[in-house]
């Protein structure tokens, strides 16, 4: 829990940083709460690809620092600051292109008008926000896992002032309304990734990582070892925040307020879910730094213990958002509809959080052994072939409308919960045989 606690503060102040927005959003009514879900469900599925091509860098460090490798440390970061420049400027590129295409996506005339105007600020948030994580990785890999924490926190408190400053428009500045979130965010990410390189680059803490000089020649067989452990793992994020993005377009085909219901939703499961997330990322650096030194055996007892501390919380998690399901709604919005949908949409989040929870932190363990592709393999059948499918037929077809897309994502869920927990016992035990019993 040394390593676990610091992260999952950092990753829930990341998911604070949008519980604020949406709190903040939804009193500007349910087209700008829908518009902020629909254009940001968007975007984080491209931002979660880069961040899911760096996350297996924290392992890598970890080894390294294991072996007591600095220069290979320092030379590491060096390639996944590059990585993390070429992954934005494809997915900026990208998210301009589908810009257009948004008042194709069945989303009300007024949401997508909203939309437009926030995206951009979205969209130039992308570099700064993967630039911090591959200096998060770093830091995180090497066991400094507090230098991420403390940087989530300053910026936390300055979206808050951003967002009362810019939306409503206080101490002269103008009154942007959504797009006044979307500035805050903006500057907030800049902020997080200058912080993260001013003091990596010059704490004397860090100086034994920059012994060689940066502007080396970039070596293409570490980039594609980067990207060969990275794309994998970028694809599995996708593949499941792509679907729950999608499950946020087939809301919006019944209307705003089940839109922002679902927004809601998925906000407040989020949190509960960042928390696996950071016990997973956790995971990823005991059992990378026991498999650099080919401790298998240990890394697989690490592993375990990550799964059941994951599993442990998210089904406390599950009874906390059941029994309070209304009032936690009613934190974003006092408009009964919404609400009424909101919770509905809660007491469904509140089943699948136990197999939510396994399946984050199996991911990130997964990664520890620089597993990534069969864990991609597995979210797309779970999500894309399984869940959201089932999802559709459940909501307009059994008529069972948006609390039969949360059941399809829960078939999912507990799907690709059991298989990549099998696939994590295989490959440890695997690794535990010497090569010359194999």
């Amino acid at each position: 829990m040394r390593l676990a606690v610091p992260i999952i503060i950092g990753n829930v102040g990341q998911t604070l940083i949008t519980l604020t927005d949406t709190i903040m959003v939804g009193r500007l009514g349910a087209d700008s709460l829908g518009a902020a879900g629909f254009t940001g469900g968007l975007f984080f599925v491209f931002m979660i690809f880069g961040i899911g091509v760096l996350a297996p860098m924290s392992a890598l460090f970890a080894q390294s620092h294991s072996r007591n490798e600095h220069d290979e440390g320092g030379d590491l970061l060096r390639h996944s600051v590059v990585a993390a420049v070429l992954i934005s400027v494809i997915t900026m590129a990208g998210l301009w292109v589908m810009m257009p295409l948004m008042g194709f996506m069945g989303q009300t005339a007024e949401v997508v008008k909203l939309s437009m105007g926030f995206a951009p600020y979205l969209i130039l948030s992308l570099l700064p926000s993967l630039l911090y994580q591959a200096y998060k990785q770093f830091t995180d890999g090497i066991g400094r896992v507090k230098v991420g924490m403390y940087v989530m926190i300053v910026c936390v408190l300055l979206n808050i002032l951003g967002n009362w400053l810019f939306i409503n428009g206080h101490w002269g500045f103008p009154e942007m309304g959504l797009n006044g979130s979307g500035l805050a965010t903006l500057l907030c990410r800049i902020l997080m990734a200058v912080m993260m390189m001013a003091y990596v680059h010059r704490h004397p803490e860090f100086k034994k990582y920059f012994a060689q000089k940066w502007r080396r020649h970039i070596h293409n067989v570490k980039l594609k070892k980067i990207f060969h452990l990275g794309i994998p793992n970028g694809l599995t994020y996708i593949f499941e925040v792509g679907a729950f993005t999608m499950s946020s377009v087939m809301m919006g085909w019944l209307g705003s307020a089940p839109l922002a219901a679902h927004q809601i939703s998925l906000n407040l499961a989020s949190i509960s879910f960042l928390v696996t997330v950071g016990i997973g990322a956790a995971g990823t650096i005991r059992v990378g730094y026991e498999s650099g030194l080919r401790h298998f055996r240990e890394a697989r007892y690490a592993g375990r213990v990550a799964l059941i501390l994951g599993a442990g919380y998210m089904l406390f998690s599950a009874v906390f958002v059941f029994f309070l399901r209304e009032p936690l709604a009613r934190i974003y919005t006092e408009d009964m509809q919404v609400i009424g949908y909101a919770a509905s949409f809660l007491a469904v989040a509140a089943a699948f959080q136990f197999f939510d929870g396994i399946q984050a932190v199996a991911v990130g363990i997964l990664r520890g052994l620089q597993d990534t592709k069969w864990p991609s393999v597995l979210a797309f059948i779970a999500y894309w072939i399984i869940g959201l499918p089932i999802g559709y037929y459940l909501a307009f077809k059994l008529d069972l409308q948006g609390p039969g897309i949360w059941w399809g994502l829960f078939i999912g869920l507990v799907f690709t919960a059991i298989f990549l927990t099998i696939r994590f016992e295989r490959l440890s035990a695997r690794k535990q045989v010497p090569p010359s019993e194999l």
